[in-house]
This record gives structure tokens, C-alpha cells and sequence, in this order.
């Protein structure tokens, strides 16, 4: 029984020491900068026999999975497709083209109305004012007078204005008997306006109706007498800035009824029509 202690003992004699541990101080526990080697050399490339072939089964969901078809069967799919686009190209082209031309018809179209509103010349109005006779008929000598008729005239245009031609014939009638002829003047008239303007008439040959000459002797206007005046009036129509548009005819016709030719006095009454032929 002793000798087992003993032996207990001295095995616990052999086993080394136990050495306690300082605490760190507070300059220990602040980590140090550490070197790192650099990357070409930390990099090591394995020899061929290290390298092994490993292989990793990989999971894709049903719907993507693609198949990748064979190079023939590509090119018919290619072949297939190109067609289509250019057909698309087409359709897009050809589009965009009418598309184009019904907004390209819709502005002339807009253009052409404006114009025609602001810009449609409307045929100027003629009143008759007075009629006289520039020369009186004479008792020894059978000469025949001639005629002045004033007119009044408008212009209904409110951005065109009108230039008379000198080259319109005028014709004064008695039942259809003519009795003077004459040019009408070359007058300008603005826009929106009123102008008086007067004609002279040489009267024609042949002899005078009873009731003209009565009227002409006539001084105190009781012979009255109804007369009528047509005449063919070249116009050009101008824009504001002078600028010529149009070039037209009007055909006026004027019957009217006066109190007397020798009197000179206003008219009783009076019908005018005047249109663009």
C-alpha cells in the first residue's frame, strides 16, 4: 500500500509546473500593424498534378431552360425572321408617308380657306348722283350734246383695294336707244372705302328722241325723263402693300329716272346691278 502512494506521489512530481498569466497591459491590447506579402508572390499556381477534375450539378427552373439549336436550323430561323422586319419597315415607312401627305392636305387645305375669306374680292357698288348736260342743244345748229354722270362708288373689300381701267366702255340708253358713249376714268380706290368719281359721255349720231330733247330744253325740271347706262369696267384687285391679286371685269347696269337733263338736279330714282363676268 505504500508503495502505490509513493508512486502516486512521484508521478505528480514528474508533470511541469503550471505558470500563471499576467494580465495584458494597456499598451498590449492596441493590435500591431501586420505585413502582408505582396500578391505575385502569395499567388501559387498548383502543379498539373494537383489540379483535379470536380464536377457540380447545377439546378435551372423548368421554364428557362433554352435550347440552343444546330447551326442549320439557325440560319433557317434567321432566314425566317429577316423577312419580317423588313416588312415591318415597310408597313412603318409607308405610314409615317400618309400620314405626312393628310397633314400636308390639311394645312393647304386650312391655307387655301383663309385665304379665300379674307382675300375673295367682292364687286364694288355704283349709285348714280347727277346727270347733266355738258352741251346744250342748239336751235340753229343740229348739234348733239354730250353728257356728265356722277357716280358714287364703294368698295366692300376690307383688305383689297381696287384700280379702275380706263379701257371700260360706257353706253347711255333711252329705251334702248343710244344716245351717248364714253370711256370710264382710271381712278384707284382703297380699301373699305367711298369715292365719286365722274364720266363723261360725247353724244351719239343720228337724231335725239322727243322726250331727251324735251327734257334737255326743260330748265325748271318738270320734263322728266328715265334713262339707262351700261358699262364693262376692267378692275385689278390689290392687297394691302399694293400688291396685285386678281384682274376681273364688272358689268354694271344703271336705270335711274331724272327730274330734268337741263335742270341738273338729283335723281328720283334709280336701280344699279353690278357682278363680275
Amino acid at each position: 500500500m505504500e508503495e502505490r502512494v509513493s508512486n502516486e506521489s512521484g508521478d505528480k512530481s514528474d508533470e511541469p509546473p503550471l505558470h500563471t498569466r499576467s494580465p495584458p497591459s494597456g499598451s498590449d491590447l492596441i493590435p500591431k500593424a501586420r505585413r502582408f506579402p505582396s500578391r505575385k508572390k502569395s499567388i501559387k499556381h498548383p502543379s498539373p498534378e494537383v489540379i483535379e477534375s470536380e464536377t457540380y450539378i447545377i439546378q435551372i427552373p423548368k421554364d428557362q431552360i433554352f435550347s440552343t439549336p444546330s447551326p442549320e436550323n439557325a440560319i433557317i430561323a434567321e432566314r425566317h425572321r429577316l423577312p419580317q422586319k423588313k416588312e415591318r419597315s415597310c408597313c412603318n415607312r409607308w405610314l409615317c408617308i400618309i400620314v405626312a401627305l393628310i397633314l400636308l392636305a390639311l394645312i393647304i387645305g386650312i391655307l387655301a380657306w383663309t385665304f379665300r375669306i379674307l382675300f375673295t374680292p367682292k364687286v364694288p357698288l355704283f349709285t348714280v348722283v347727277n346727270v347733266t348736260v355738258k352741251k346744250p342743244l342748239s336751235t340753229h345748229k343740229k348739234t348733239h350734246p354730250g353728257y356728265q354722270i356722277t357716280f358714287e362708288t364703294e368698295n366692300p373689300n376690307g383688305r383689297l383695294s381696287i384700280s379702275y381701267g380706263n379701257k371700260g366702255d360706257a353706253t347711255l340708253l333711252y329705251k334702248n336707244h343710244k344716245i351717248g358713249t364714253g370711256k370710264f376714268p382710271e381712278v384707284d380706290q382703297d380699301a373699305d372705302s367711298s369715292k365719286s368719281m365722274e364720266l363723261g359721255l360725247s353724244g351719239s349720231s343720228g337724231p335725239l328722241p322727243h322726250d331727251v330733247e324735251t327734257s334737255i330744253q326743260d330748265k325748271r325740271g318738270k320734263k322728266h325723263v328715265s334713262l339707262s347706262i351700261k358699262m364693262d369696267v376692267p378692275v385689278t384687285m390689290k392687297a394691302l402693300g399694293g400688291i396685285k391679286l386678281r384682274r376681273k371685269e364688272i358689268n354694271v347696269v344703271c336705270s335711274f329716272k331724272v327730274s330734268s337733263l337741263g335742270a341738273g338736279k338729283d335723281v328720283l330714282s334709280q336701280k344699279c346691278q353690278s357682278k363680275f363676268k
